[in-house]
């Protein structure tokens, strides 16, 4: 009945936009998500801002621009939140590039995640001449974290391998698996600052790096030239 009720009132808010926002607020408690979120901030007036995730599977806030918590929206979250947890462990002592420390908590029976913000700018924030600018400084960067994070093959999570017995190679090993979306860029220097979201980082071909999600030819050669010259250098 409820699912009845939130379908007819979302009939009549005039945009996709605004229908999405209606049925989340509708459906879950946001509010109650918010409150949870902001009680983290040493602030007497947290600032909070918050968006629904990628195909909509997380509602994630940001608190003070020093925390960001992702409540799941489908389930309890917990096979997910303990698999990117073990994952990003294990890379970030090898990982050149900052990867987040993460945190789960528990709150209504979810398995709520809790970042630290990596305030910057995303890659696809750049026009267009902006990135071709900058094309060499960003692909040397992406193409030593692709080398170093894809050749690794740390023992604490072999066991998260679809093949267990699958070593690194070629464009081939753990990678984070949407890679241009989620780098965070310090927009004065065009240093990468950090590289989130993690929850479908698998071991794989990861080829789809150098060839998809950029819109910009020139970047694509420019990491896939650096990422060989490092993979022929130390092979």
């Amino acid at each position: 009945m409820k699912k009845v009720l939130v379908n007819v009132l979302c009939m009549f808010v005039p945009t996709r936009q605004r229908r999405k926002a209606l049925r989340m607020e509708l459906t879950h408690p946001i509010r109650r998500w918010t409150r949870f979120a902001k009680s983290f901030s040493n602030m007497a007036h947290p600032r909070a801002r918050y968006t629904y995730g990628f195909r909509c599977i997380n509602f994630v806030v940001t608190v003070d621009d020093k925390f960001v918590f992702k409540f799941p929206l489908n389930g309890d979250g917990v096979a997910v939140a303990r698999r990117e947890k073990a994952i990003t462990d294990a890379l970030r002592a090898i990982s050149p590039i900052k990867i987040p420390q993460m945190e789960i908590l528990n709150f209504d029976g979810l398995a709520v995640r809790k970042y630290e913000c990596i305030n910057g700018i995303g890659f696809h924030s750049l026009t267009r001449e902006t990135q071709t600018a900058h094309a060499d400084k960003i692909a040397r960067q992406l193409a030593r974290f692709l080398y170093i994070v894809g050749r690794a093959d740390p023992i604490e999570i072999r066991n998260m391998k679809d093949k267990k017995s699958d070593k690194p190679g070629l464009m081939y090993g753990w990678n984070q698996n949407d890679l241009w979306d989620n780098f965070i860029l310090n927009p004065k220097t065009f240093d990468i600052v950090g590289i989130i979201d993690w929850e479908e980082a698998v071991f794989g071909d990861f080829s789809r790096s150098f060839t998809s999600g950029i819109g910009n030819g020139v970047i694509k050669s420019a990491l896939l030239r650096e990422y060989l010259k490092l993979y022929l250098r130390y092979k």
